[in-house]
This record gives structure tokens, sequence and C-alpha cells, in this order.
């Protein structure tokens, strides 16, 4: 999941003379100038003592741990910054990063829901039936309003069936449309709220990032199975046209920039991390909302996961067992990773487990799932970096490697680059769909490391806080805890604990903030005959497209 910038961006050839590190730089300062968000502020932190061994406590008790965590967090963000997007957990300060609609709150409703925090998700509840979405100071960013509050609205109705839920996303989701009225369908990358009108990001030709463009479909998908209003569905397909006809290097990956006017491709720079991640994420996710129904998703997987597996797919030197996921800008390999990337062994394993095509790909998915593993074992904390490097088996690096970098290829397989750690939950994602699909109890051990690792380094006053370093023993607090530390990372780690799942996998699907959506046909709805709801809404898009193929041809 792509939030806001990538880190991979270190590794992108500038064209206009500057060096990588100065062009991420900048486009950062950008970003965080456009979303009118300040640069971070390190503070020294203190640290707790760990957990006990997973060894030594019980399922129920290591489900509790998590959820006690959970309720620290937010009883912190309740007391110190209710209403605002995110509670600053070493200041004990509010902050705003999401246009100020509460995205701590809307973010955070599925889980509550889950954990069974009924007061809590009342309150929750009462908050978002208030929000006014015209209420908008910045621009408001599609892909990120989408994925926290959209999707968030989505899967709070799935489970509550509160209509409110519903009514708050319509309302939000006939706002962000202007983004789409492109002359190719692909979405700008903001709206203005006050105008109505999309507006180009600050890339190179106003390019539209995969990762976004890509990563609206799954819920404007749902909210038109929910509503019976198709026009969601056919703005999200229409993203496509563009790709059908593509030329790409390698069919089936695409470049990280569009072109949202002509659907060209801005550079060559490919990735299955951030700028991009999500994207391909959703065409199999799509695939598995459509209850395997949907072809041209499947068609559009098989291509690229094949075209991933052959051009990206890297073992590290001298560890044949693992696989980690190289970069390619103008064709050439860059082996380093974004944790964000590391959503990818549980796609994997999602596709092949949907996709019969695709069954060869559960080894692949656990190498890779152990390459990103290691990266937590690679550094001083036991926390993954931002991006964490390579060498591959040809014996190239990203750059000349200190002593301790080559000392932690030659144990771990990876070493930390950009060594910063924002709660990122991408690893505990994929060790997510490992236990839940074998019921392997390692799974359950490599979370409880990961878990008591953030409770040692990152819980501060009133939450839990990113850090700067997580490769030296003293990391400082960087007073951020995104909303997506609850919606993700918490969630993730509580529901691996169920003896039995309760979200099976050809029940429900998660978005890229981990919100579940039912899968229409395949589960109960609460009284109602889901089977009639899902002949009723097939019947309805066979109609539309029936009457669009006569209107237009």
């Amino acid at each position: 999941m792509l939030h806001s910038v990538s880190i991979g961006l270190l590794f992108l050839s500038s064209t206009i003379g500057v060096t990588q590190a100065d062009y991420a730089s900048s486009f950062i300062d950008r970003q965080q100038q456009v979303l009118g968000q300040p640069p971070p502020v390190y503070y020294d932190a203190e640290y707790f003592s760990p957990l006990p061994f997973a060894s030594e406590l019980s399922n129920e008790q290591k489900q509790q741990a998590v959820k006690d965590a959970f309720v620290f967090a937010w009883q912190g963000y309740r007391k110190n910054s209710w209403g605002y997007d995110e509670n600053r957990p070493v200041t004990n300060q509010p902050a705003n990063s999401r246009n100020g609609w509460g995205a701590t709150i809307v973010d955070a409703l599925d889980t509550l829901y889950i954990m069974g925090l009924h007061k809590e998700f009342k309150d929750a509840r009462d908050f978002v039936a208030t929000i006014d979405w015209g209420k908008a100071d910045n621009l408001v960013q599609v892909f990120e309003t989408t994925i926290r509050y959209v999707a968030g609205l989505i899967s709070a109705y799935d489970l509550s069936q509160d209509k409110v839920f519903i009514k708050k996303a319509v309302d939000l989701v006939d706002r962000l449309l202007p983004a789409f009225d492109t002359p190719t369908g692909i979405p700008y990358q903001y709206v203005d709220f006050k105008t109505g009108q999309g507006v180009k990001s600050g890339f190179p030709e106003g390019a539209s990032c995969l990762a976004e463009l890509g990563t609206v479909q799954l819920e404007f998908t749902r909210l038109s199975q929910i509503t019976g209003n198709w026009t969601y569905d056919r703005v999200g397909r229409k993203v496509y046209d563009s790709f059908r006809n593509m030329k790409t290097t390698y069919p089936g990956l695409y470049p990280h920039l569009i072109n949202a006017d002509t659907g060209r491709p801005v550079g060559d720079y490919l990735t299955w991390g951030g700028m991009a991640d999500s994207m391909y994420e959703y065409l199999v996710k799509q695939f598995v909302l459509s209850n395997g129904n949907d072809k041209l998703f499947k068609k559009m997987s098989i291509q690229s996961l094949r075209a991933m597996q052959e051009h990206l797919l890297q073992k590290p030197l001298e560890h044949d067992d693992l696989l980690l996921l190289t970069v390619l800008n103008n064709g050439e390999p860059n082996p380093v990773m974004d944790e964000l990337a590391c959503f990818a062994p549980g796609t994997l394993l999602l596709a092949s487990r949907w996709i019969n095509e695709l069954k060869d790909f559960e080894d692949d998915a656990e190498a890779l799932l152990f390459g990103c593993y290691n990266a937590w074992q690679a550094s001083r904390t036991g926390i993954a970096p931002e991006v964490f490097g390579f060498v591959n088996e040809e014996g190239h690096a990203y750059t000349n490697l200190s002593k301790h970098q080559r000392d932690l290829a030659r144990e771990f397989g990876t070493f930390p680059v950009h060594p910063s750690y924002i709660l990122r939950p991408e690893t505990l994602e994929s060790i997510f769909y490992f236990y839940q699909y074998t019921g392997n109890p390692l799974y359950q051990d490599m979370a409880w490391e990961i878990f008591n690792a953030i409770h040692t380094y990152c819980r501060a006053n009133s939450g839990f806080s990113g850090l700067d370093n997580v490769d030296t023993f003293f990391p400082r607090w960087d007073d951020r805890q995104e909303s997506f530390f609850f919606a993700e990372t918490l969630k993730y780690l509580y529901l691996i604990w169920d003896d039995t799942p309760r979200f099976p996998f050809d029940k429900w699907v998660f978005n890229t903030e981990a919100h579940p959506f039912k899968i229409p046909g395949s589960c109960k709805n609460d009284g109602k005959n889901d089977w009639w709801n899902t002949m009723f809404d097939t019947i309805g898009v066979l109609w539309k497209d029936f009457l669009a193929y006569f209107i237009l041809f």
C-alpha cells in the first residue's frame, strides 16, 4: 500500500541533473507542501521491556496484548486529538494530514467492531454521521481518501449493516468523481472540493501514480454492489482502457507514472513497491470480489504476476531459500526493495488459491515472505526499514556497501538502506495470509516477534510512534501515528490469533488498508437473501452494459 510518498524514489534517476537522493528529497518536500504536512521532528525515545516469548503465552493472551495496545493508542487519540486525523503520540498533540475529517476514527471503525469495543464503535459512528466532506481546506487526494475513508465506511457497513456509513460513503465518492473527468478516464491525483475540479499532480507532465490510479476500483465496485448504482464501478473500470493497448518493455509490468490525459507512460521505472504496489494487488482482489467471475482481472493478474516472476523476483547472493523484489529503471535492475512491497507474498498466495493457472506461485510467495521477514531480523531493533537492499546473484548491490551491510547481507540476505519505520503493516499482512491459509503456528511466532519489537521501541506517551532509524540500539521517535496503524497493523496482529478465521478468504476480501469487504454470493447478509441481491445486481450490470452497447455502437 502506497501512502502519499515512496522512499523507493531514492533510487529513481532524475532527468534534470540532480542526485537520486536530492530528487527524492525535493519530491517529499513538494508533497508535504501540497498536503500541508510539516517535515518530521525527532525526539529522544524511552523503551519498554520486551513482552514474554511467544511460547510463554497462550493465543488468547497474545490477542489480548494486541487489543490492549490498540486501546492504549485509542484512548490517547480520544483524550488528545478527537476529531483530528491523527494524534501525535510523543507530544500528545492533534494533527491533520487527511483533510481534517477524523481519519483515525473512520479508518479504525472496523477494527473497533472486530475487537468488540462497542461503546467506542458507537462513539465513532456518531462522529461519522456529523462529518461534512465539503469542509476541506486542502486538495483532496483521491487515493488516500478512497482507501482510508471510503473503504473504512464500506467495511463498517458490511460488518454492522448501519446505513449511515453507506450514505456518507456515497456523498464522499460523488465528490471524488470529478478527478476521473479526464480524456482517458485515468484520475488526476487530487480534487479541489471547493471548485469541484480535478487537479493534476506535481510529477512530470502532471502524471498520475500507478498505485493511486489502480487502487480505487475495489471500493467503487463494492459501493456499486451495495447501492445498485453501477456508475462507480464503470468509472473505476474505465481506468484500464489505457492499459489494454499500452506498449511497455515487459507486458504486464507498468511504469509507475502515467499521463492521465494521454494514457501514455512517463518514464520506465518498474517496481512492485511504492507508487505501484496496490495496483497489482487490486488486479487479484477485484477478481476475488467478483467471486472468480471477472475474466478481465483474471487475465491481467496472470500477465502481471508472470511478468513480475520473470523480471523482478531475485535471489539474494548465497541465499537460495529467499526471494526479494528488485526494481528496474530503464531496464537496469537495482537490488532494493520497499517494505511496502512486502504485501506481495500475501497477494501471491491469494492468487495461487483463486487462479488455477497461478497455483505454482505458492513456493515463490513463501520464499518472498521469508525475504521480507529477514529485513526485520537484520536490524538492531528487529524492525524493518522503509527500504532494504540485497546483493543479487551477479554480486551487484545498489552502491558500495559498508562492512556492516556486507555482514548483514551474508547472514540475512538483506540490509537496511533507508532506515526509518512509520508503523508499516505489509509484512504482517502477508504473515496473516499465510497463517490463515496454512494454520502453521510458525507464522504466529513471526507475528509475535514483530509485535514485541513494536511494543519495545515504538510505544510512546499516548500511542505508538514511528522511528528515525531501526538499525541503531537507540532510535528516536518521529511523533507520527498514521491512521493505518489502527486499520492495518493492529488489525492483522489481532486476527492472526483467531482459532477459526472470522474472515475466510472465500467470503471476504481485504482492501489495501485492511478493510474487509463481503464477496457477493458468498456471505449471509444479516437476514437478507444475498443470493437474490447478487442475482439482481448481475442483471442490473448486464442490462446497463446492453444499453451502453447500443448507445455506443
